[in-house]
């Protein structure tokens, strides 16, 4: 039962060394959290890293499950759902196992694959047509769901004198299968596959227990230079840092870190007082290019005010600036919190979960990096977290590293237990 011997069902590639390391850290800590998968042959269908670390760690009481009754085939597409379901694969991770499946089965309907992998058939259409435009595999006739074969049609369609935005929308596939089915104009189309290929891309599917790499807490101080924290490998930094005027230098650190923990394209999205915001700007631009500034809606009784200069505010901006040039989603330029849902019960400046989620719902995908290295009360982590991101936290002060590693892992399993 504890032999890994056939890499058959090992769909995707070993952990890098530091992910190794976590992961082992982690079962060192609290044990294997999700059950490693046998066929009836003792076969390892999932958990090749978490078996290899148990027998480096001479654990041998750990959770199992078995698999039986499948075919070759199936166990494959098995392993292949797990890992679409509970790895935090990038887009071309899942594309590749996408792949994988349309090499193995060709002739199965591109609904038939999606319900096995627990993705849309519009997602796996579009690599079906580039595998068969590029001859990867055959253009060939496909068995439904009621045992018939149809053969593969290919439907043209006609755009008359195309405008610049029609030209663009005809180039994809999905694009121009949705005008062949519906007859609807390709501006028409392409905002109906834009609005489906978001949706999918903002749908998330909690596992049961949080896995290690989702959330890893760190207490440093940003003047340090975050070195734990690898170049590029950020997709967004989400944060709040203090408002007072003696923090000010601190928007230059978290500008200078940002810009190396960044991927291209990357985005810092920082909330901010206006007492200081001339400065504030200036020294977040010391490595990023200034993209927008959004306003931070807080209806209901969270008006602070401000003496100093004798203002009450309801509103805060959120400054957005970027590694490169943005290529992502429109984003809407008013964010908000629910009323009253400013929540000071984990620190003294924290903010309100509700609106956290609105500026995470936005900007980022399930799978992506945040990066949060003012983390405070935790909030950022909870948003991310509870909605299928990969959470990075950073504190100087270690009580609340403690707070917030608490409070993500309970609002997890409350979130876990919602779905």
């Amino acid at each position: 039962m504890l032999r890994v011997e056939r890499a058959d069902y090992q769909v995707m590639p070993p952990l890098s060394p530091e992910e190794y390391s976590e992961l082992k850290e982690d079962i060192r800590q609290r044990g294997v959290m999700v059950p490693i998968e046998y066929d009836e042959d003792g076969n390892v269908l999932d958990g090749h890293h978490r078996l290899q670390i148990c027998a480096e760690l001479g654990i041998t009481d750990f959770p199992k499950v078995i698999r039986a009754g499948m075919t070759e085939e199936e166990k494959r597409t098995h392993a292949r759902k797990l890992n679409m379901a509970r790895r935090h694969l990038n887009r071309e991770q899942k594309q590749e196992l996408i792949r994988e499946q349309l090499r193995e089965t060709p002739e199965k309907s591109d609904r038939q694959i999606a319900t096995e992998l627990g993705v849309s058939d519009k997602t796996v259409g579009v690599q079906r047509k580039e595998m068969e435009r590029i001859a990867e595999i055959p253009q060939c006739d496909r068995e439904t769901k009621d045992g018939r074969v149809y053969p593969a049609e290919r439907k043209p369609v006609t755009v008359f004198n195309p405008t610049p935005r029609e030209e663009r929308a005809v180039k994809s596939p999905e694009v121009v299968e949705r005008m062949a089915e519906t007859g609807k104009s390709a501006l028409t189309a392409s905002r109906e596959v834009n609005r489906e290929a978001k949706a999918e891309r903002k749908a998330f599917t909690l596992p049961d227990a949080m896995p290690p790499e989702m959330c890893g807490l760190h207490c440093a101080d940003i003047r340090d230079g975050l070195k734990m924290i690898p170049d590029g490998s950020v997709d967004f930094v989400i944060t709040d840092p203090p408002y007072p005027h003696e923090y000010i230098p601190l928007y230059y650190d978290l500008s200078v870190v940002s810009y190396r923990v960044l991927k291209p394209g990357g985005s810092l999205i920082v909330m901010c007082g206006q007492s200081y915001l001339p400065e504030v700007i200036r020294n977040l631009g010391a490595g990023l290019n200034y993209h927008w500034c959004m306003a931070y809606i807080t209806p209901g009784g969270q008006s602070p005010q401000l003496f100093h200069k004798n203002v009450n505010t309801f509103w805060k901006p959120v400054l957005w600036f970027t590694k490169g040039d943005y290529s992502g989603d429109y984003i809407g330029d008013v964010l908000k919190s629910p009323p009253n849902d400013n929540d000071k019960r984990f620190h003294e400046w924290g903010q309100s979960l509700g609106g956290m989620k609105d500026i995470v719902e936005r900007f980022t995908n399930p799978g992506d990096v945040i990066l949060d290295p003012f983390l405070g009360g935790g909030t950022t982590g909870v948003a991310a977290v509870t909605m299928g991101r990969r959470f990075i936290g950073v504190d100087i002060e270690q009580d609340n590293i403690t707070v917030s590693e608490k409070r993500i892992m309970e609002e997890y399993v409350h979130a876990g237990s919602k779905a």
